[in-house]
């Protein structure tokens, strides 16, 4: 049975639409969310993916890190045993199937399901997510992407990419069966305005003061390449042979090598779409803005942000032409080298770690949950100790 006052909300992305900065904010914002009667559960920035990775293994097989089984229902029950709301945050929930977003909800039967999808304009989205993949470990060239996309054939390029980023499909499966007024739309906002005014949205939706958040923390999971530097890391991927496990390329390539030797060398400029690709990319905008005002789901924001930006007019034509030349290619190589020799690797990553007091309660909060897989008892005193909290935060 539902209870009154318990509601989980399922932020199922969209990939590349702040998701990892939002995630960020929350997870450092943790205590202060439990307090004002949100919990946004988890000892690490990688449990929520963890935990789709274990209820979807046909999808995310190769996830293989020790603490993944079992780590969805961990989930679930600290949903169930927190007498709030829950915020349950992975844009790996976004390519789901009708089957698996409804074993999804199922397992939340105990509370009032919400469905939370970030989106973003999609003449941004495009090279913003050819350049994810790239760190991703994907060898798919800008130019063959585009060529798929707006060729219209479902081949597996154009499927990979669809899967996530269609936003009528997405929306139409995770909101089977939710009233529309719980399917809630939240736009991106046009480059170049305040960097706050997602987390506004999205904190308004929760039913938060934004202004009562920390907002002023290091992003570490977000790094931009330019177009040469992500052109050398996808031939990079390609050269990798099949069974260079995902975990080591996750710590070897992108947090380390890609996240600083090449985020370091690379210029502020985004990603353009060419113009070959604006006017498919504008005519799909309109249709999806058309469909999420036809369906009645509740948007935060404004649907005209879904809109593309008007073109510069100094885009190139083609993918083609961006395409960097062999020697600047090699001056990478050379200039990665260089700075590989002179920073061991995974020496930066310390950076990364959290200070000795931060770490030492992570590593309690480890332990407390360790136990509470052993024993029901210490489950039951969490449970009592999130209520309580709940209730004189609010």
């Amino acid at each position: 049975m539902t209870s009154a006052t318990q509601r989980v909300y399922l932020h199922i992305g969209l990939p590349k639409t702040g998701t990892t900065s939002l995630q960020e904010l929350l997870w450092h914002n943790q205590d202060a969310l439990t307090s004002d009667g949100v919990s946004f559960p988890g000892y690490d920035l990688g449990a929520h993916h963890r935990a789709v990775a274990d209820v979807h293994p046909g999808r995310y097989g190769g996830w293989k890190e020790k603490r993944t089984p079992g780590s969805w229902n961990w989930l679930v029950e600290q949903a169930r045993a927190f007498d709030g709301a829950t915020l349950i945050s992975s844009e790996l929930l976004a390519p789901a199937s009708p089957e698996e977003a409804e074993q999804v909800v199922s397992s939340l039967s105990f509370a009032e399901v919400h469905v939370v999808c970030t989106v973003r304009d999609l003449a941004r989205q495009i090279p913003s997510v050819w350049q994810e993949n790239v760190k991703t470990r994907q060898s798919t060239s800008y130019p063959d992407l585009l060529a798929s996309l707006r060729n219209g054939e479902l081949d597996d390029t154009a499927r990979l990419f669809w899967d996530y980023q269609d936003l009528p499909r997405v929306l139409e499966t995770w909101g089977a069966g939710i009233p529309a007024d719980r399917v809630h739309v939240v736009t991106v906002p046009p480059r170049g305005g305040r960097p706050d005014v997602l987390w506004e949205r999205f904190a308004g939706l929760l039913g938060l003061d934004p202004a009562k958040y920390e907002t002023d923390i290091p992003h570490y999971g977000n790094f931009s390449l330019g177009y040469p530097e992500t052109e050398f890391l996808r031939r990079i991927n390609a050269s990798l042979p099949d069974r260079f496990p995902w975990l080591q390329y996750a710590r070897r390539v992108k947090d380390d090598f890609a996240a600083h030797t090449l985020s370091a060398r690379s210029g502020r400029s985004s990603i353009p779409l060419p113009k070959q690709d604006q006017d498919w990319v504008r005519e799909t905008a309109e249709r999806y803005i058309e469909r999420v005002r036809d369906t009645g789901y509740h948007v935060v924001g404004e649907l005209e942000d879904l809109r593309p930006a008007a073109p510069r007019g100094d885009e190139p034509a083609t993918a083609d032409d961006l395409t960097p030349s062999e020697a600047e290619i090699g001056e990478i190589a050379m200039e990665s080298v260089t700075d590989l020799l002179r920073h061991p690797a995974g020496s930066r990553r310390m950076m990364k770690r959290k200070p000795p007091q931060q770490a030492k309660a992570l590593r309690l909060r480890q332990f407390v949950m360790r136990m509470s897989d052993q024993y029901p008892q210490v489950m039951a005193a969490r449970r009592a100790y999130w209520r309580a909290r709940a209730k004189l935060g609010r």
